[in-house]
């Protein structure tokens, strides 16, 4: 399993490179000059060539996409020009505000969207069924930044229930994880729904119900376990979308995170920011990806059981055999 690991570990580096070279490519060819932004529009043509100088955005592309990526590799993904900070110390001031709305969404798509899924696949075609359907159609369908902005008016508004902006206690992160997560709720209740009907008609749950064993302990017991692995594929995508999500979600209830700080660096041309947060959350979605192929092999014990098989053949094959 530490083999595996590792490989996967190594895969992820022509990942991330591609993904930095991609927004490297993009944000060089966005039209906009970040040195007459910085300078304003009374800066003069010379003044704006000096800039450009002292940023090196004089140099030819591919000069400054190879220094960008030794930086990189080196954790270093430049100097804000909006800031005037390194973008590696603000991403990491950020980054806990994120992860912890992109975690309390995720828990919520979780827990709603199983239990959603598994009501409709035991009650199928049932009431039950339609109105568990129609509250995924309408999470699907929804747009999350118009859902936020819905909340803010009714519950912040209107009601004065709940904070509308900023952080703080756990109350002001009700509105932006509901908002981030119905999306999650969605997916995750359409994908339960498919894996818990496919395995509950499975020989095993049959012949469960042959023996006599209730249904609660067929389904908790049986059904539930075997249905995981489609589940968890879905909760990893999920949660990469909710960590992508944030970029509205942070912009419309003000929070400090990592969506917020790549709004505003786009909104001024801030290339090494924008740069450093899309090669961020890259590397934070290759993470979770990996954690979730991980979690395989410890619901599934069949999984490790192959590969671990396949590790003693091969082992066995090139062993030399001794002569008699």
């Amino acid at each position: 399993m530490a083999r595996y690991i590792l490989k996967r570990l190594l895969w992820m580096i022509p990942v991330v490179l591609g993904v930095a070279v991609l927004i490297f490519t993009i944000m060089y060819f966005v039209p906009g000059n970040p040195a007459a932004i910085m300078l304003g529009a009374s800066a003069t043509p010379e003044e704006i060539a000096i800039m450009e100088e002292a940023l090196g955005l004089n140099q030819p592309y591919f000069k400054q996409v190879f220094d960008f990526l030794v930086n990189m590799l080196h954790g270093d993904f430049g100097m804000s020009y909006l800031y005037r900070t390194p973008v590696i110390t603000d991403l990491m001031n950020r980054f806990p505000y994120t992860l912890l709305l992109s975690l309390i969404s995720m828990v919520i798509a979780l827990v709603v969207g199983i239990l959603l899924g598994t009501i409709a696949a035991v009650k199928q075609d049932s009431w039950s069924d339609r109105i568990c359907m129609l509250i995924s159609l309408v999470g699907v369908s929804m747009p999350s930044f118009w859902l936020a902005l819905m909340l803010v008016v009714v519950f912040s508004a209107e009601l004065g229930w709940l904070p509308a902006f900023g952080i703080g206690g756990p109350e002001y992160y009700i509105l932006p994880a509901f908002a981030n997560s119905l999306g999650g709720i969605a997916s995750q209740a359409r994908q339960s729904r498919s894996s818990v009907l496919e395995v509950i008609r499975a020989d095993y749950a049959t012949t469960a119900r042959a023996k006599g064993v209730s249904e609660r302990a067929i389904l908790l017991k049986h059904v539930l376990p075997n249905a995981l692995i489609p589940i968890v594929t879905s909760a990893g995508s999920n949660f990469g979308r909710m960590l992508g999500g944030t970029l509205i979600i942070e912009t419309v209830f003000s929070m400090p995170g990592i969506g917020t700080y790549m709004v505003q660096a786009i909104n001024n041309r801030d290339y090494p920011a924008v740069r450093g947060s899309v090669v961020f959350c890259a590397i934070m979605f290759s993470i979770v990806m990996l954690i979730v192929d991980l979690c395989y092999a410890y619901i599934d014990p069949r999984i490790k059981a192959r590969y671990e098989g396949k590790k003693r053949r091969k082992s066995y094959v090139e062993k030399p055999v001794k002569a008699a």
